[in-house]
């Protein structure tokens, strides 16, 4: 196994030396949220693997969490407080609607709801990251009137131990610098097929959902650049998925990576969206279930019978 870096420390990118990075201390704001507080013992917002960007942080794409505790009644836990969007937040949904609808979108022309309960006919409870819509829900342009929008930009890495104990020797070095904190944490990975597991279930029973609510809503899914990868080899021989950007298209499946031709200034890394693809979203999901090929030899051959002998099953047919 190769090893991966750390990209951003506490909303910091870690490839420049413009600025001096220090340890984070206790009770350290979320860059990326609007007055909530890190909630990480280790502040890594992002890391890199094999040059590309993979988010550890959930709040780092973009957060739905809309309420945190009131710190006026710290014993009762049904006060709750609004937390608004962020600048951040807002320009990271305002981007997703411009590269979703219309490049011409403003702020007014957006709207959204976070962490949206979705009925299904299980006992599993579903959220959606965010519902958002255009133009108070009429909107006249190419695709839904109203989606659910789904974030993943990354998820976990294997090994996870050695990348703390590198940031602990890192902030006690009374002469550490950027550069140690950039270098490589070998024998760490990233795991993206556990990424997808956890996600896909959520992703097809949402979209299906949308879908069966009004024939005009539709889903958006959102993910970071190792997992559009991993997604897209699974589907991309396995069926045509028609190209609907300018028709009526169900998914939007876009990829959030790192902005490179962005001038390189102390702070967050610059995210942009890159490939995309708007597409029917039965289509999509039939790609993605639609697995495997025919495999003979695993139904024959030797079988161990209960009995302790052993029987030769010949492969149908023959």
């Amino acid at each position: 196994m190769a090893g991966v870096t750390v990209a951003e420390y506490l909303g910091q990118r870690t490839d420049i030396d413009l600025i001096k990075i220090e340890p984070a201390g206790q009770n350290e704001l979320c860059p990326f949220m609007e007055g909530k507080l890190c909630h990480k013992k280790v502040p890594v917002c992002s890391i890199r693997n094999k040059g590309k960007l993979w988010i550890v942080c959930e709040n780092r794409l973009c957060s739905s969490k809309k309420t945190i505790p009131d710190p006026a009644y710290p014993k009762n836990k049904n006060k709750k407080l609004k937390l608004p969007l962020s600048a951040y937040q807002k320009e990271v949904l305002l981007n997703i609607a411009r590269a979703s609808f219309s490049d011409t979108l403003n702020y007014s022309d957006v709207a959204v709801k976070r962490e949206v309960s979705i009925k299904a006919n299980d006992l599993n409870n579903y959220s959606a990251d965010f519902v958002m819509t255009l133009h108070n829900g009429k909107t006249k342009l190419p695709g839904p009137d109203r989606v659910v929008l789904e974030m993943q930009g990354g998820g976990e890495t294997s090994n996870t131990g050695l990348i703390s104990n590198h940031l602990a020797l890192w902030a006690s070095d009374p002469h550490r610098t950027n550069e140690m904190l950039r270098e490589e944490i070998k024998n760490v990975g990233t795991i993206e097929t556990n990424a997808w597991r956890r996600q896909q279930e959520q992703f097809i029973v949402k979209g299906n959902v949308a879908m069966m609510t009004w024939k005009g809503y539709g889903i958006i899914f959102c993910v970071g650049e190792l997992l559009y990868d991993y997604i897209w080899r699974k589907i991309e021989n396995k069926a045509i998925l028609p190209p609907l950007k300018e028709h009526n298209w169900t998914l939007a499946f876009l990829e959030i990576c790192e902005d490179h031709n962005k001038t390189i200034v102390p702070g967050p890394l610059p995210l942009k969206i890159g490939r995309r693809l708007f597409t029917n979203y039965h289509t999509f999901v039939h790609a993605l279930i639609n697995q495997g090929e025919p495999s003979p030899e695993t139904f024959a051959g030797e079988f161990d019978r209960l009995d302790g002998t052993v029987v030769n099953i010949p492969r149908e047919g023959n």
